[in-house]
């Protein structure tokens, strides 16, 4: 006998109806709520590689920021993210390719990187969030702190500096089968109506600070050798008259008093720099044959209105206005009348300019090529004029010189040496009335050889951006994603 179960009367047909209505209902109402689930998808994130100053620990400092939030974003752990790199190939790489390459199978939203750089006064610590689809920098942060431990003090500093970079990718909603994807701020700015490619001008790369800017007050000391050869043909005569030292010391100062500006970049004063000789020493033959030691001094002064240009990727550029006055006295009166030679004279206007091109420069340390050139219009002293042509036309004098500099910032704030050879040339032509003889073409070359030790004194700031310093009270940070500074990362 089989049973059957039967399910009849008008109640029973009422239920069944109503079962046919709320069907769709619920399953509408199912799709509804898996869609509001993916809406408000969290971040899923990562913390990647450090660099530079105790790399591990700033790393675990940061990590533990974003282990306070987890709820609001979704966090691999550094073991994990260690071991997936390990596997790529990829450990200890935070460029865009190799991020790619890792968002992927840890399904990544973002990675946060980051680098901690040692300065004169303490450390910079800097973030970027990365892309996980492309690589691409997100945005950026940085701070500056007086010790490493108060890279900890930094938790919610950080948090509400990058929460904003901070945003799930990919599908989000879906609605009358058309797909909407989430774009992040920075996106926005780049996308919509204009039609603009690549990142907005606010997260162009640009270069770090290398290194501090200009001091107030720049001072140099140095020394090296020096050399001397003077030529003055004079009519009638089948020799020219001259003057040769090949060799002897000198001793250098310089003092530039400026007032700087624009973070330290820019800076506008005096600069005054002299120059002695160290052990000068002449000799001759007298009328008798006999040698003889000659008196002789020289002084070399320059004084004049400097503006100067310190750029933030290292290297400068100093033009100079002013005054040059050089003497080099020679007593030659024991010699033979044919051998007579006059004390020389300068005195007039320069203008010289100096360039130090980069050849490596970071926040700690820099490496220059100098080069520099100038031109001097001077008339000569009366001891010249009486020899060879009360008349003489004006003396032009060009110079030139090149070299190497280093600042050693990572050491000590502002100091720095340099090594240079210079050249500089006199031409003079007399004309009228002359004790000796009137003069033709006359050539005076100065070279020297010098080293020298530089000091900026208050440089010491320049590194430092414009916004307050972190503290462990928690002063104000510097968000670098806000300013058309760039990626601090970005190629130099």
């Amino acid at each position: 006998m089989t049973l059957r179960a039967h399910i009849g009367g008008p109640r029973a047909r009422v239920l069944a109806g109503a079962l046919a209505l709320l069907g769709p209902c619920f399953l509408g109402l199912s799709t509804s709520q898996r869609a509001a689930e993916a809406q408000v998808r969290v971040p899923r994130i990562a913390v990647g590689p450090f660099e530079g100053e105790r790399a591990a620990v700033t790393r675990g400092m940061v990590g533990s920021v974003f282990s306070d939030h987890v709820g609001e974003i979704e966090l691999v752990s550094a073991s994990e993210f260690n071991a997936a790199a390990e596997r790529a190939g990829v450990t200890g790489r935070s460029d865009a390719d190799a991020m790619a390459q890792l968002a992927r199978p840890l399904r990544l939203d973002q990675v946060v990187v980051g680098n901690l750089e040692r300065r004169p006064r303490g450390y910079r610590l800097q973030l970027r969030v990365l892309r996980g689809r492309d690589g691409q920098v997100a945005g950026t942060a940085a701070w500056e702190v007086d010790r490493l431990e108060e890279v900890s003090a930094l938790g919610t500093e950080i948090w509400d500096q990058l929460q904003a970079y901070l945003r799930p990718e990919g599908v989000t909603t879906l609605q009358g089968g058309n797909r909407s994807t989430f774009q992040s701020p920075n996106e926005r700015v780049q996308g919509g109506a204009s039609g603009l490619s690549g990142p907005p001008p606010s997260l162009q790369p640009s270069p770090p600070d290398a290194g501090l800017g200009l001091g107030f007050l720049s001072a140099r000391v140095g020394g090296g050798t020096a050399s001397r050869s003077w030529r003055v043909p004079v009519l009638g005569e089948r020799t020219p008259r001259g003057y040769e030292n090949d060799l002897y010391g000198e001793l250098q100062a310089g003092l530039a008093l400026r007032y700087v500006f624009s973070a330290r970049r820019y800076g506008f004063g005096l600069d005054a720099h002299v120059a002695v000789p160290v052990g000068l020493s002449s000799q001759g033959r007298s009328p008798d044959g006999r040698v003889v030691t000659l008196s002789t001094s020289a002084v070399q002064a320059l004084i004049g209105a400097q503006f100067a240009h310190r750029p933030r990727d290292g290297g400068g550029q100093y033009l100079t206005v002013g005054m040059v006055y050089s003497t080099f006295t020679l007593d030659t009166s024991q010699l033979a009348p044919e051998q007579r030679v006059a004390s020389t004279t300068y005195i007039g206007l320069r203008v010289a300019g100096e360039g130090h091109l980069p050849l490596y420069a970071n926040a700690g340390f820099e490496l220059d090529a100098i080069m520099g050139g100038e031109f001097r219009l001077v008339g000569i002293g009366t001891d010249l004029k009486k020899s060879f042509g009360q008349n003489p036309e004006t003396t032009l004098g060009f110079g030139a010189w090149f070299g190497l500099g280093v600042r050693l910032d990572r050491f000590v704030s502002g100091l720095g040496f340099r090594g240079t050879a210079e050249w500089v040339r006199y031409r003079t032509t007399y004309a009228g009335p002359a004790t000796v003889g009137t003069g033709a073409d006359a050539v005076d070359d100065y070279t020297r050889f010098v080293f020298a030790m530089t000091y900026e004194l208050g440089a010491g700031e320049s590194a430092r951006p414009s916004a307050p310093r972190r503290g462990p009270a928690g002063r104000p940070a510097r968000n670098e994603g806000d300013r058309a500074t760039g990626d601090p990362f970005g190629g130099r």
